[in-house]
């Protein structure tokens, strides 16, 4: 197991110093805690298990944070900690859903530069387009791209191989890219449509 490790940018003081206060026995820093983690890890399990599923998933999520915390040994990661919990939960529910797709642990090739090219906020495009990757990639580009976790950090909190990591996030990539190339070619010639949620281009 690959092990977590503090990012370029270190999270605040203000929440390393409300770890130690939650594993200290203050409640008050725990709500505190969990208050400040809830909508950014809603915004992840959401973007990677669909709205139906993500309301199981994160209290399983928080229930686990809560239950696990005294038992962290680096308050500084406890943001990459959270994630890897959220990911390991929301896949075995995608499992359990028969919605998982571990179609990408090819050899790893170079990664495309992504470019949704359409003029819309760069977020919303993204979003959009995630639905027709697999969850096995979606976890991956979303570290990378929305996190902001380098590809060695996102391999570590899901718990796979670097290459792996590399793998998914260019047939991630790659399929976006041919996504975005068929929504503008629909909307320039009236051609079909972009393929269904999880499908390839």
């Amino acid at each position: 197991m690959r092990t977590l490790t503090q990012r370029e940018k270190p999270p605040t003081q203000d929440q390393t110093l409300l770890v130690l206060l939650a594993q200290a026995g203050d409640r008050g820093a725990l709500e505190q805690l969990l208050h400040d983690t809830y909508p950014p890890l809603r915004r992840y399990i959401t973007r990677l298990v669909g709205v139906a599923l993500a309301d199981d998933v994160l209290q399983e999520t928080s229930l686990q944070i809560f239950r696990k915390l005294p038992f962290l040994r680096e308050p500084a990661v406890f943001r990459p900690w959270a994630l890897r919990i959220a990911s390991r939960i929301a896949f075995a529910h995608l499992k359990r859903a028969r919605r998982w797709q571990p179609l990408e642990d090819a050899p790893p090739e170079p990664v495309t530069t992504l470019s949704t090219g359409l003029g819309e906020a760069p977020d919303e495009a993204f979003l959009t387009l995630l639905e027709h990757v697999s969850p096995a990639s979606r976890a991956v580009l979303l570290l990378h791209y929305q996190q902001d976790f380098s590809l060695e950090e996102s391999a570590a909190i899901l718990e796979i191989p670097v290459g792996t990591a590399k793998s998914r996030l260019h047939y991630g990539v790659t399929t976006l890219v041919c996504c975005v190339q068929r929504r503008d070619d629909r909307l320039r010639f009236g051609g079909e449509a972009v393929p269904t949620r999880g499908q390839p281009c």
